[in-house]
């Protein structure tokens, strides 16, 4: 027993050693290659932390390979640790801590061989996150605040923001960071759809006001719907102001248009054919209203012209409900 303390104390202190080396190197004023080292260091101190919790709930034999030498990587103790504290607190949460971690390891990987200077915004908002979840991984497990240790104060992931959220949303986007930020952005919708509120970033607000003169607007957004878009959300004050700017409410439609959902059941399911099978399918996801979403032009008037939007759910529907009446035909 006093081996098993010994190696779990022994990998937290490492881990922790990891982190505040990692927080360290990112808040130097000037240092090259900021985020990949920083990025490196955190991601070595998750995988000690993970270390620890697999070997201390869930078995020391664990955290090693079949040939009882080598560690397992960071990627296999992470899915263990994922699917220990699920089936032990019997929720997901931890989920939005795995696809966190696994940005930032694709990050970590990729960023050996290749630098991208546009991404550092998404990799500052994933890092900090990591470390606010690190922070909550120690405590909640091991009964650790590292903030207490020999009378220490982190200090946060940077003072401020190391850019201008004005400047980094106003740039044209080129190709080259489009698929990691994609990656990101479809982490988080698919979070939302399983119903994890749980972010995987430390973001910035927005906040929007009416001015008379757009030349004094700090940023002019335009918003499009897009399958593969976020949903921007403010709440808002109903008010008999006259003089308050109007707003218009649109209903928040599922993000799958029918060409988007027939494209993605294809990608699926290559040998799927748009005929009678595919119509009477189509049918029954269309009469389910947790899959499809009509869009009237007048809503007041439900008989009228409409279009429909269907949710990414309805995939997997649309494909298991073709097979079904495929096989019975």
């Amino acid at each position: 027993m006093a081996r098993g303390k010994s190696v779990t104390k022994l990998l937290l202190d490492s881990s922790q050693a990891a982190l505040f080396a990692g927080i360290e190197i990112h808040n130097k004023p000037h240092i090259a290659f900021r985020y990949p080292t920083a990025t490196i260091l955190i991601i070595n101190a998750w995988e000690l932390a993970l270390k620890a919790y697999v070997y201390k709930y869930v078995g020391k034999k664990q955290i090693y390979e079949k040939d009882g030498i080598h560690t397992k990587g960071f990627s296999k103790l992470l899915v263990i640790a994922r699917d220990h504290i699920n089936m032990r607190e019997k929720n997901k949460k931890f989920q939005a801590v795995l696809d966190n971690l696994e940005l930032l390891n694709d990050y970590r990987n990729t960023s050996v061989h290749f630098i991208e200077i546009k991404l550092n915004p998404v990799i500052f908002m994933l890092m900090s996150k990591a470390v606010l979840n690190y922070d909550d991984f120690v405590k909640k497990y091991f009964n650790k605040d590292i903030t207490k240790d020999d009378n220490l104060i982190i200090l946060p992931v940077g003072m401020k923001l190391p850019f201008n959220p004005i400047d980094y949303l106003k740039q044209d986007y080129g190709s080259a960071h489009n698929e990691f930020v994609n990656k990101v952005i479809q982490s988080v919708r698919k979070l939302s759809e399983e119903g994890i509120q749980d972010s995987i970033v430390v973001g910035f607000d927005v906040y929007a006001d009416r001015v008379r003169d757009a030349k004094n607007a700090d940023i002019i957004a335009a918003l499009e719907r897009s399958p593969d878009a976020v949903a921007l959300r403010k709440s808002v004050r109903v008010t008999d102001d006259p003089n308050a700017p109007i707003y218009r409410v649109e209903p928040d439609l599922p993000p799958l248009r029918y060409q988007d959902l027939r494209k993605r059941a294809k990608e699926k399911k290559p040998s799927i054919k748009f005929g009678k099978t595919f119509n009477a399918a189509m049918d029954k996801i269309k009469s389910n209203p947790t899959l499809c979403q009509p869009n009237y032009l007048d809503p007041r008037n439900k008989t009228g012209t409409k279009k429909n939007f269907y949710t990414l759910a309805a995939v997997d529907e649309l494909v298991a409900e073709y097979e079904r009446l495929e096989a019975k035909a």
